[in-house]
């Protein structure tokens, strides 16, 4: 009875000791679990995260291509506000000089930058004042002097136009507008330009003007 009595106890003893391993590592166990369910939840979190964060960072950085293509747009538009108003000018000018002029007359020219470097548009305006309503033809002839390397150098519009045909006669009654396209050579800076009229008829004589190209442009 002692013996059993003696291998109870010591059964029970390691019984028990065995147990509280087992719950000991249960409990580890469970701790572990717990762990990793939070690691999970964090990592789910911070891909949330990051999406979240790249989408403010695509939301940003569309909010800056909007806000310069909505500048670029304004900037244009004043652009053409500018040169609209500089032309309205131009043409109220020739309406103006055109009640004291008598007879087939050059009211002015206005020359306009292109996007393109040495690019631009020429537009000249002819009139005739005259008491008879008879069409007035002619031809004219277009030349631009500036400086080139240091020397003085004349060119030709037919030579530097950009237009595929260029009409340089005109046939009118009272009103004619010009237009032409031309880019000038690299390192070639414009000072003047040269108009010369020559109308049909025997009795009818040249007309000659010069402008200067810095007054003219805008």
């Amino acid at each position: 009875m002692l013996s059993m009595f003696v291998a109870f106890v010591t059964w029970l003893m390691l019984d028990v000791s065995h147990w509280s391993v087992i719950y000991d590592r249960m409990s580890d166990n469970q701790q572990h679990e717990n762990l990793r369910e939070l690691n999970r939840s964090l990592e789910q979190e911070n891909i949330k995260l990051r999406e979240r964060v790249l989408m403010l960072e695509q939301t940003e950085s569309l909010d800056k291509r909007t806000a310069v293509l909505l500048q670029e747009s304004l900037q244009s538009q004043q652009d053409k506000i500018y040169s609209l108003k500089g032309e309205l000018e131009f043409y109220q000018g020739i309406m103006n000089d055109a009640g004291t002029s008598q007879g087939l007359n050059i009211h002015g020219i206005h020359i306009a930058a292109l996007p393109q470097r040495q690019n631009y548009r020429l537009k000249l305006i002819l009139t005739n004042v005259a008491k008879s309503v008879k069409v007035i033809e002619g031809t004219m002839d277009i030349s631009f002097e500036g400086i080139q390397d240091g020397i003085s150098r004349q060119l030709k519009l037919q030579d530097i136009t950009l237009d595929e045909t260029l009409e340089l006669s005109f046939k009118f009654r009272n009103f004619k507008r010009f237009e032409s396209r031309l880019e000038l050579p690299g390192g070639f800076t414009p000072r003047r330009v040269f108009i010369q009229l020559q109308p049909k008829g025997r009795k009818r004589s040249k007309i000659k003007r010069v402008f200067d190209w810095q007054a003219s442009a805008s």
